[in-house]
């Protein structure tokens, strides 16, 4: 799992603002994340998820026009760890 977060992280780094490319990156993380969602301890995907979210909040709050593919990802992101919330307590 951490290698999605690196994965998006690196492509941040050469464009800070999100591009198509980094939308999808999201898209397939977010994927993961939830195909996955019963194989990895609640704990550990909770802070997979958190962290690839505070990686994509900067963008999302940097640019008012940011890609809605990007808003649409941190709003499933958003959408998981409420549901990872839920079952961890």
């Amino acid at each position: 799992m951490p290698a999605v977060r690196e994965t998006l992280h690196l492509a941040l780094l050469a464009d800070p603002m999100g591009s198509v490319g980094t939308a999808e990156l999201a898209g397939a993380a977010v994927g993961q994340y939830a195909l996955n969602y019963s194989k990895h301890p609640l704990q550990v995907l909770f802070n997979e998820v958190r962290e690839v979210r505070q990686l994509l909040a900067p963008v999302v709050q940097a640019e008012p026009g940011a890609s809605v593919d990007i808003q649409r990802q941190v709003g499933w992101l958003s959408a998981l760890l409420g549901n990872l919330a839920f079952w961890t307590i």
